[in-house]
């Protein structure tokens, strides 16, 4: 397992013992976690040189953060994985397998204002190149984050490409792209693929990585799905159109980041007493192992004090409903509430 794990120092050992508002956790960012399925297409994206060819196939290289490397087969450390062409059936316009990349979340994906995943290729900023990639997401139907092999029976939503209305729906139809090479080796590739900062929704285009919004899903009709969480993605290529170099558009992945506003259960983009409620109205509950709406947000399967921990440490964080407006309490008040209904139950034990 190749993930990195939360990592936050406890600001509260038990509610009772934190009464300071410097008490204040040490989060982690978060990243795909959960390996799920890799079928590539034709001609993956090989390592310059290699004799034999040894391609980034290792789909393990998709899990975890920036800097996490794996082997390859001739032992080469690796940062990416390449999907490969479009199709396992070039130029037919058929794509029924599922060819592609499948990765997971153990911990669900709240659908925030704005954009929840970043997904990170190997797009260069020196020049003009690109492999454009699109995305679908699913749910896990059991509740909570991803399982190993959940994804098999999950319906996919694409996140619809900002360029969907010219090249139709890139889950069946072919999209080729045309790329031509100048003497300075720079590529210009065809239209409506020749502006890379114009490709919202597609990955491995930006430097530094692509952002997804869930509020963009789409269903197979092309009609908007509303999503309150996810906790799985496919990545596929859009292409099966060879370059100048023989080889075809093949989508590489580093990492997929999860943009997420730590604390958050209700999907309102703020941390507040919603989110509070979500989390002791289950406390000391066994529930689906990564379920944010039900307070788990460690991801154990048990909400508790890691749990609150991460709403209280995060009192206030993210933008106000327009509905609502900052909560007046602070994470002192909270926690000195706490420490009260604490106390109370122990001296209810003791009289019993």
């Amino acid at each position: 397992m190749f993930a990195k794990s939360w990592k936050m120092i406890g600001w509260m050992g038990a509610a009772a013992t934190c009464v300071s508002a410097l008490c204040t956790p040490a989060h982690a960012a978060r990243y795909a976690d959960v390996p799920g399925y890799y079928e590539p297409g034709s001609n993956l994206d090989v390592v310059f040189g290699s004799v034999p060819v040894e391609p980034f196939d290792n789909a393990q290289a998709a899990l975890g953060g920036p800097g996490q490397q794996v082997a390859l087969s001739q032992g080469t450390l690796t940062e990416i994985v390449s999907l490969g062409g479009w199709t396992d059936d070039p130029n037919t316009g058929t794509n029924n397998r599922t060819t592609g990349l499948v990765v997971g979340f153990s911990v669900e994906v709240v659908n925030n204002p704005g954009d929840d995943l970043l997904i990170v290729g190997n797009a260069p900023s020196a020049f003009q190149f690109y492999e454009p990639g699109f995305i679908e997401v699913a749910i896990e139907s059991d509740g909570g984050g991803a399982k190993p092999g959940g994804w098999q029976d999950e319906t996919f939503h694409l996140i619809k490409p900002g360029n969907f209305d010219l090249i139709s729906d890139p889950r069946n139809a072919n999209n080729p792209i045309t790329i031509t090479s100048n003497p300075d080796f720079s590529l210009n590739y065809s239209a409506p693929f020749d502006d890379d900062t114009n490709l919202p929704g597609y990955f491995d285009v930006t430097p530094g990585g692509d952002g997804f919004n869930l509020s963009d899903a789409i269903n197979i009709n092309g009609d908007p799905v509303n999503l309150f969480s996810i906790a799985y993605v496919r990545m596929r290529s859009v292409s099966d159109s060879a370059f100048p170099f023989g080889s075809f558009i093949a989508p590489d992945v580093d990492y997929i980041e999860v943009l997420e506003i730590v604390g958050e259960t209700n999907g309102d983009g703020f941390v507040g007493l919603s989110d509070l409620g979500n989390v002791l109205g289950n406390w000391n509950s066994a529930v689906p192992s990564g379920s944010v709406i039900q307070g788990d947000l460690s991801g154990d399967g048990f909400v508790g004090i890691d749990d609150l921990n991460l709403v209280l440490g995060n009192w206030n964080a993210g933008t106000p409903p327009p509905t609502s407006v900052p909560e007046p309490v602070t994470a002192t008040t909270l926690c000195l509430t706490l420490a009260g209904i604490a106390t109370t139950r122990r001296r209810s034990v003791m009289t019993q």
